[in-house]
């Protein structure tokens, strides 16, 4: 049984955040003091 971990939704923002990064100026990733490495988006 092939079970999908990667939802739709989980897709939709990924595709709409790299969209919007072409007409930013500067992104501000906010991580976990905790678990930085850990909590860091590797897509982004």
């Amino acid at each position: 049984m092939n079970v999908n971990w990667y939802p739709g939704h989980m897709k939709k923002t990924k595709d709409l955040i790299l969209e919007n990064l072409k007409i930013v100026d500067i992104v501000i990733e906010i991580l976990d003091a905790r678990i930085p490495i850990s909590s860091k988006n590797p897509d982004i």
